[in-house]
């Protein structure tokens, strides 16, 4: 089973431990803050906000344009996978990065085998339970 956690988080608020490229078994990415940009998924290394050298702290909603285009189109192409970057964002800077894991890691637990659910898939990735 596959834990999340604040360092999942990234600075847009994607909660990279329920990317289908985090979950899966080969070829694992492990998520945009690693330290070896070497094993990142090809789209996180192309990611203009992972490398935004316009923000100024840990997330985008520290940053005086916030929120920009780029984030704003993220949130727009995110919603088909039930997930807001602008609403995540708002989450972390209101309760903490540290309640927010808490709160994905209830929403994001298949009900039926108890393993993180992909925001990319509709069903459970281990059970096959649709969600």
């Amino acid at each position: 089973m596959t834990h999340l956690s604040p360092l999942l988080i990234a600075p847009c608020g994607i909660n990279c431990g329920l990317c289908i490229a985090y979950l899966r078994e080969k070829n694992r990415c492990p998520g945009c803050r690693t330290e070896d940009a070497g094993s990142l998924n090809a789209y996180c290394v192309r990611c203009k906000l992972r490398q935004c050298e316009d923000r100024t702290g840990e997330y985008c909603y520290e940053c005086a344009g916030y929120p920009c285009t780029r984030l704003k189109h993220l949130d727009k192409r995110y919603t088909k996978y039930r997930t807001s970057v602008l609403d995540n964002l708002c989450e972390i800077r209101e309760r903490g990065v540290a309640e927010f894991v808490e709160q994905e890691k209830v929403r994001w637990t298949c009900l039926e085998c108890g393993h993180i659910l992909s925001m990319h898939r509709d069903r459970c990735l281990h059970c096959d339970r649709t969600w």
